[in-house]
């Protein structure tokens, strides 16, 4: 193997989290990694969340990640929303988990539409969500025409959105050019769009080069005219 491919196969293995194998690698080759290269994916990895890879590669290295700096970058990933990141590092330094700064998160994750990693948060935390919490939620996912987790968050929280959520959730889909979603809301509400909601919804499709479901937005609007 030449310098170049070398090179190149050791940055793709180190891209991917693999620093152990590429030191071990370099070593054998002879193509001595430096210091500030280790260090810069080692940051890398705790940038993406990875702080496994990032521990693990640094015991490799030689390189001491203060436990102090780990816990900070936690607290870094909670409060970003990177949830899963925050659990996994925790789970992998066996610490107990940060049960108020778990439920925190995972309210900021609900009120921000991030249903799953919401529940994912207080499931991490040992909490059962609130139900006002799940209702906030939900009337924000039907806002933003994201109807299944509203769906599941009304669902979690054992009441039933009004004909008016439904429908302002259906109305939401259409001005994005999602169809058959914007449909479903309207027939869980037992109402029907207009017209011209279906042929703005359409236009928007063909626009998108959604054609399929701008075909089927002409089709239903060619049934509401009769």
């Amino acid at each position: 193997m030449n310098d170049e491919k070398l090179t190149a196969y050791l940055k793709n293995l180190l891209e991917k989290g693999q620093m152990a194998e590429a030191i071990d690698i370099s070593k054998e080759m002879g193509a001595q990694l430096s210091e500030e290269e280790i260090n810069g994916y080692i940051f890398q990895y705790l940038e993406q969340g990875w702080l496994s890879k990032a521990v693990d590669g640094s015991k490799v290295a030689g390189v001491e990640l203060p436990d102090e700096m780990l816990f900070g970058w936690i607290d870094k990933y909670l409060e970003e929303g990177q949830i899963y990141s925050a659990i996994n590092a925790i789970k992998f330094l066996g610490l107990p988990p940060p049960k108020d700064r778990l439920i925190e998160a995972g309210r900021k994750c609900l009120h921000e539409v991030e249903l799953y990693k919401g529940l994912d948060a207080f499931k991490a935390a040992g909490e059962e969500v609130p139900e006002e919490e799940l209702i906030i939620c939900g009337n924000k996912c039907f806002e933003k025409g994201e109807l299944y987790p509203g769906l599941e968050a009304y669902e979690k929280a054992n009441k039933t959105p009004t004909d008016e959520l439904l429908t302002l959730c259906g109305d939401r889909c259409f001005e994005e050019g999602w169809t058959n979603r914007g449909l479903e809301a309207y027939e869980r509400s037992n109402m029907s769009p207009t017209k011209e909601k279906l042929l703005a919804c359409a236009s928007r499709c063909f626009m998108d080069k959604n054609k399929d479901e701008g075909r089927r937005a002409i089709v239903e609007a060619n049934k509401a005219s009769e």
